[in-house]
């Protein structure tokens, strides 16, 4: 029997450590900054752990070591006046931070607008701010996204210093806590070869009765299907068509118009392979495809950005990748332009000029992919 609990402890592990590719997240009880009342607050945890379902990163396994913390923050309830039925209105702000449960280190965060309105009193309009909350947001998605890709880059800029964190946990003999830090080690990270033998050692010492885990993984769906029943509460919003007008204001706000592209000239194709900015370099990357329609033309043209502007306004003044390049007719040559000492994270540039030779390439609304 101790054989058996100890291979499967090991195989649960095993499946950890090579499962990250894929990170996922559990939840961490939500952060009460304005007296909420607790069932309002377990509603909320309630409703993260569905929007991490509906997004297929719910973690399963005691040995994961992300966690989803939601904090509320909601301003004061504000009450109707001159109307047939009182209905209170109140306004607030969700956070989501995405930490390491083991040594605190919190890897992005994201806040949205929440509100609430309901015949009655304050705690009343809580709980139809917390019903409002669309799983389906794009803004959720987006969160686990860019979460995930900063966990990767943490993880592989870090490599040394986790090995030690996890050898100092197991020097401590605070073996949960050991393999809760390894199991966040991916396949691509350069220390993955040094901590799987160490996760091996560490797994013999965990006590037998720690496999209930596999209990607590089957209880998962249990979860998910209480979750269900609330989209069907949020049609009484309808009801109040002055409220309803106003929740519809978040998503939008959401939305990145669509890319366009001009051409000043009729002999040059210009295409935007991909734009991809990083936080870590402070730098956006633009890989463009030129291609020259004029097979009379066999020469080199200078290029260069003339004009990077972000969606809020701010123009870009540094750019790097300005020079000559050759162009021969009927031949696509890719070319990759950088924007510099990038320090915000934004979704799109408004508005981008780029010179190729007497051309003028006009790009408005181009996304960045974080």
């Amino acid at each position: 029997m101790k054989t058996a609990l100890l291979c499967l402890s090991l195989l649960v592990c095993s499946c950890a450590l090579h499962a990250q590719t894929d990170i996922q997240f559990s939840v961490a009880n939500a952060t009460n900054t304005s007296d909420v009342p607790q069932d309002i607050l377990e509603a909320l945890d309630l409703k993260v752990k569905n929007i991490l379902a509906r997004n297929n990163a719910s973690a399963s396994s005691q040995y994961n070591v992300f966690v989803i913390e939601p904090a509320l923050e909601v301003g004061e309830p504000m009450a109707s006046e001159g109307l047939m039925q009182d209905f209170t209105l109140i306004k607030g702000e969700l956070t989501l931070l995405a930490r390491n449960k083991v040594d605190g280190t919190l890897y992005h965060s994201t806040t949205i607008d929440v509100k609430g309105a309901a015949q009655g009193n304050e705690k009343a309009a809580l709980k139809e701010m917390i019903k409002s909350i669309a799983v389906t947001n794009p803004a959720f998605t987006r969160f686990i996204r860019i979460t995930r890709q900063k966990i990767e880059e943490y993880y592989a800029e870090n490599c040394t210093a986790i090995l030690q964190k996890a050898q100092g946990l197991y020097d401590m003999r605070k073996y949960q806590e050991a393999v809760s830090y390894l199991s966040a080690v991916s396949e691509s990270t350069p220390c993955y070869e040094a901590a799987a033998p160490l996760l091996k050692e560490i797994i013999q010492y965990i006590p037998e009765a720690d496999t209930v885990i596999v209990q607590k993984v089957i209880e998962r769906p249990v979860e998910v299907e209480r979750v269900v029943e609330v989209p069907v509460v949020v049609e009484k919003i309808v009801e109040v068509p002055v409220v309803v007008e106003k929740i519809v204001e978040v998503p939008q706000a959401e939305q990145t118009p669509d890319y366009e592209i001009t051409i000043s000239v009729n002999d040059l194709n210009f295409k935007v392979i991909r734009c991809v900015g990083n936080k870590t370099q402070q730098r956006i990357t633009i890989l463009a495809e030129i291609e020259n329609l004029d097979t009379s033309f066999n020469s080199s043209l200078y290029t260069e950005i003339l004009s990077a502007i972000t969606n809020n306004g701010v123009t870009c003044k540094d750019t790097e990748g300005n020079g000559s390049m050759k162009l021969p007719p009927r031949v696509k040559v890719r070319k990759e332009y950088y924007i510099t000492k990038v320090f915000d994270e934004f979704p799109y540039f408004s508005y981008l000029e780029i010179k190729v030779g007497s051309a003028r390439v006009y790009i408005r609304n181009l996304p960045i992919e974080w």
